[in-house]
């Protein structure tokens, strides 16, 4: 007898949606759930959503609401699956809802979790989401050359306090500039970094208060485009004004590890090798990484992840991950290094892995010191 193929379940969700959204060409609401049995696609939603979803799926999709296959929306997707695909067999990924699949399993199917990607093709990107991507990172230079900007003309009181017309320039003041830029060119942002002095330590400080001349700033932008779903991510990192002699060794040792990097990406690089050159680099030039009082300080991330639908993606680029780079992978190249009680460094730019090399997405200068 011929094994029954089992149909795969998405639920739309924050976790599932970049799949969904791949799979369908556009995003719907949370509460829908996409069968997939071979290559038949069944996106089930309310009725309220019934005729935006039928316009903006791809062609092919095949777009229902409950009371269409004989269901209700109370009956609930046990009832649902077997009035579209008659499959018995389930697979689920990872992060399905655990008590849907229990109820599922109570209701006769058998229930697979599925831990290898759902569309792991979404690695190599398209011509159009090249493009997608590529918008969505001029964006975020956009935003970055309008806050290293906005930084540049401010002007330190006697307490080395930055200030514009004598108000003070904090973070908030700073990404909410960012953000509008954003948003003139139909990109939304949440968690934009902008953290100064002893703020920028800590990778994922998001920042606030007062900026200082003298200290290191690391802006991090990482836009999503309204329309096509698809992200940007770069990071700079300022000091306006002149910067102490081990805070320009610091930035030079960080610099000097992304042009390494950058200069390894092709297909048939590996990613562990990557990280491990920009990590020897930096600690070459006496910049240790390891845990000081029960701290983590260093290089304390992985040099970089993919970008697309999500903006961490495959492939991760790190001393834990071994694999070959592909031509139309689109990483993120992030070296950085972070000391309590001197501050932190990071640069990235996204690029595309090429046979030879890589292309950044978009251009943005990289400079320190702020002077004048």
């Amino acid at each position: 007898m011929k094994k029954q193929t089992a149909a795969q379940l998405l639920i739309s969700s924050a976790q599932m949606s970049a799949d969904i959204r791949y799979l369908c060409g556009t995003e719907p609401p949370e509460a829908a759930l996409l069968i997939k049995t071979g290559r038949n696609i069944t996106l089930i939603i309310s009725e309220m959503e019934y005729s935006r979803m039928k316009r903006a799926v791809k062609t092919g999709v095949r777009v229902v609401y409950p009371e269409q296959i004989g269901s209700t929306w109370k009956a609930g997707a046990g009832d649902w699956i077997k009035k579209t695909s008659g499959a018995s067999r389930l697979t689920v990924p990872y992060a399905f809802p655990a008590g849907l699949v229990e109820k599922l399993r109570t209701g006769k199917y058998t229930v697979e979790i599925q831990t290898a990607p759902i569309c792991p093709q979404r690695e190599i990107k398209t011509a159009d989401e090249i493009t997608a991507i590529q918008n969505s990172q001029r964006a975020a230079v956009a935003a970055m050359n309008t806050a290293v900007n906005l930084i540049h003309t401010a002007i330190p009181d006697n307490n080395g306090i930055l200030k514009i017309g004598g108000k003070i320039l904090t973070a908030k003041t700073v990404r909410w500039e960012i953000i509008q830029i954003l948003l003139d060119r139909d990109c939304t942002a949440n968690d934009t970094i902008v953290a100064g002095g002893k703020q920028s330590a800590d990778p994922h400080e998001r920042g606030d208060g007062p900026l200082y001349a003298g200290t290191p700033i690391v802006i991090d932008i990482f836009p999503r485009s309204i329309k096509t779903g698809y992200w940007g991510d770069i990071t700079r990192t300022v000091c306006r004004g002149p910067a102490a002699p081990e805070l320009k060794k610091l930035y030079n040792a960080v610099r000097a590890a992304q042009t390494i990097a950058l200069n390894a990406v092709c297909a048939g690089a590996w990613t562990d090798d990557m990280h491990n050159a920009a990590a020897k680099e930096m600690q070459r030039r006496g910049y240790k990484t390891g845990a000081v009082n029960g701290t983590p300080q260093g290089f304390i991330h992985g040099l970089g992840h993919g970008v697309g639908l999500e903006i961490h993606e495959a492939p991760r680029v790190s001393s834990a991950v071994h694999q070959k780079l592909r031509a139309g992978q689109i990483i993120t190249i992030e070296p950085g290094l972070y000391y309590p009680g001197l501050g932190g460094v990071r640069i990235e730019d996204t690029v595309l892995v090429t046979q030879t090399g890589c292309k950044i997405l978009a251009a943005c200068p990289k400079k320190f010191e702020l002077m004048g």
